[in-house]
């Protein structure tokens, strides 16, 4: 029994070795795998360095979008009126101009209305006529010039229809009225010059013959006679109580009088009566007193008649609008090409009965196509209204390398917002309109800053820090590995590095290579820039290669404008590119690179010389993207 258990004991202390020793295997497996990965990268990483030169060439920054192509002109046309097409002059595809007629709708009803309407204007202006002129006698004004006497009213009294109010008398002119007899009667003419022979006055005036009287009748002498009236200027002496007597030299020369004397009598002399009752409103005049023609000499006051004429104004003018309203819907009964374009569809024919709305045609004018891309909120502010734009059509493959030319014809003040972001409808007129169908899809390219030979770089060899953009220029330096220092060359700051072929290669994290290295990248003495950390990743890589501190301007999505700092020809370093261990290649990237933020678009033109390989570009762009690119001149 006791063997036993000891065998058992022995037995458990064996598995508990065993056990032990089989984890330290395995973690011993899985340490060498990991080293082993991790020497792979640190190989891959030493490969071979990526180099490309400064070259001159053409950048420029755009904004692209795409649409479908419409006619700029279109016209869908619909009946205003009811009624049954009698005549249709075109049919689809039939190419019209401006003011052409198209239908002709039955009129009849409409010829009624008006018609109607009319009748009505006349009843209502029979009606109103009496009422009109007794409002206008509320308001009476002076007849002519003269002097007013006899005046019967003041303000605040009542006053009846009929009654006198003044007497207005012109006393600058008089007339006379004389017998002569008839057979002197023949000698005289209407406009003939006479002598007026004053009684009272002793005195002989001229006066002019203004009418001659028709009848004759027998005077108190026997005589048969005729009445010849005179009309005198007032020399002012002269009153309607005044006599003469007239006289005149024929045409033969003889000399002959009236019958008898006359009385003159006043030319102009009137006596105003009230037209309509009412309440004096204003006497603006005083016995004798002197006025002028249309001179407003009373006013009445009558409260029904000023409701009545109101009451038909309206009625007037309401029967004036349906007119104007029913000889402008008169109108409609015909339809017009709006303006010059081809017939695209048609929905009515002759003969058809329409109700107010119904479809007629459509029109469209393709000799003016265009097209509407959305633009995004970032960039809508650099568009404007006439600005030039390059057309591509997919349909037609030609316009790829050689794009039709367009024009910015309106920019939308608001915006569409989705998910937070704003875009604008921007429409864009294409120039040339051959060959060009609506549906068509149509790509827009609007430039909005370029630059022509300028120094260009790939974007990936330019690292930001901060405000300020460097590259790593390679250099014919050699030497063992050294702080970075900075210097002067081509305008802009260097730092240099290098070592030799026969320098100790740097044990990372460990030694006085490490503390170096480190410095480099964290050192805050005057003159130095802090290295960027893959440089201190990878010395060897970056061996001989001077940090230059360069002035960038346009970007595209592939390549950056050197604007100072570099020359034509210069040779700069690339990233490098890491390995990993299952056999694909990425740049590594520099903390701090060049961020290109959402602009797309590509420089046109292969990879400078001595370039490494570059990454494919990205897939198409969605409607209304930032677009940049250029060609670079070998």
């Amino acid at each position: 029994m006791q063997k036993s258990i000891k065998k058992n004991r022995w037995s458990r202390k064996k598995i508990i070795t065993c056990s032990i020793i089989g984890a330290i295997v395995v973690a011993a497996a899985v340490t060498g795998f990991t080293l082993t990965k991790n020497n792979a990268l640190k190989s891959s990483s030493a490969g071979a360095q990526r180099t490309t030169k400064v070259t001159k060439g053409n950048i420029e920054v755009s904004i692209s979008g795409s649409g479908t192509i419409t006619s700029a002109n279109t016209s869908d046309l619909m009946s205003n009126v009811e009624g049954k097409i009698i005549k249709a002059y075109f049919k689809e595809g039939d190419t019209v101009k401006e003011g052409d007629l198209l239908y002709e709708i039955d009129d009849n009803d409409a010829q009624l209305n008006i018609q109607k309407i009319e009748n009505s204007i006349s009843q209502a202006k029979l009606s109103s006529g009496s009422n009109d002129k007794k409002y206008d006698s509320l308001v009476i004004t002076a007849p002519f010039d003269g002097r007013v006497t006899d005046i019967q009213a003041e303000k605040g009294e009542s006053v009846n229809s009929g009654k006198s109010l003044f007497t207005i008398t012109d006393t600058s002119k008089l007339t006379i009225s004389v017998p002569f007899s008839k057979s002197d009667v023949q000698e005289i003419k209407v406009g003939q010059k006479v002598q007026i022979n004053l009684q009272q006055q002793f005195d002989t005036i001229e006066g002019v013959v203004t009418e001659i009287a028709d009848n004759t009748y027998t005077a108190s002498n026997g005589g048969i006679v005729k009445n010849v009236e005179v009309t005198v200027t007032n020399p002012g002496t002269l009153t309607d109580s005044s006599t003469a007597s007239v006289s005149l030299t024929t045409a033969k020369g003889a000399e002959i009088t009236s019958q008898d004397v006359g009385i003159f009598s006043y030319a102009n002399k009137k006596t105003v009566q009230a037209a309509t009752s009412g309440e004096f409103s204003a006497v603006n005049i005083k016995e004798n007193q002197y006025v002028k023609k249309d001179d407003v000499l009373i006013k009445i006051d009558n409260d029904d008649l000023q409701v009545t004429t109101k009451t038909n104004d309206l009625k007037m003018q309401d029967l004036q609008n349906q007119l104007s309203a029913a000889k402008k819907t008169l109108e409609d009964y015909k339809v017009y090409a709006p303006f010059d374009g081809t017939i695209s569809s048609i929905t009515a024919e002759q003969g058809d009965s329409l109700e107010r709305g119904g479809a007629l045609l459509s029109i469209r004018d393709f000799n003016q196509m265009q097209f509407t891309i959305s633009v995004d909120e970032l960039d809508i502010s650099k568009v404007e209204v006439g600005q030039d734009v390059s057309v591509t059509v997919d349909a037609l493959t030609e316009t790829t390398a050689d794009p039709l030319s367009g024009k910015v014809i309106y920019k939308a003040m608001e915006g569409a917002s989705s998910n937070g972001v704003a875009t604008y409808d921007v429409t864009i007129k294409i120039n040339e309109t051959e060959n060009l169908l609506a549906g068509m899809n149509a790509n827009a390219t609007i430039t909005l800053d370029k630059a022509e030979n300028a120094l260009v770089l790939p974007l990936e060899a330019v690292s930001q820090r901060g405000s300020k953009s460097f590259v790593w220029v390679k250099s014919s330096s050699s030497g063992g590995n050294q702080q970075a220092q900075t210097g002067e060359g081509k305008g802009g700051s260097r730092e240099a590095s290098g070592s030799s072929d026969n320098a100790k290669k740097p044990d990372a994290g460990t030694g006085e290579d490490s503390k170096n290295t480190q410095k480099q990248n964290n050192g805050n003495s005057e003159g130095t820039e802090k290295m960027p950390t893959v440089f201190s990743q990878n010395q060897e890589y970056y061996a001989n290669a001077e940090m230059v501190s360069v002035e960038v301007g346009l970007t595209s999505d592939t390549y950056i404008e050197i604007k100072s700092g570099l020359s034509e020809g210069d040779e700069v370093i690339l990233p490098p590119l890491v390995e990993s261990s299952n056999g694909e290649s990425s740049e590594q990237k520099s903390s701090g690179g060049f961020n290109m933020g959402g602009m797309s678009g590509g420089m046109s033109g292969g990879m400078p010389s001595g370039g490494g390989g570059m990454p494919g570009g990205g897939g198409g762009m969605p409607s209304g993207d930032r677009t940049s690119s250029g060609s670079r001149n070998r």
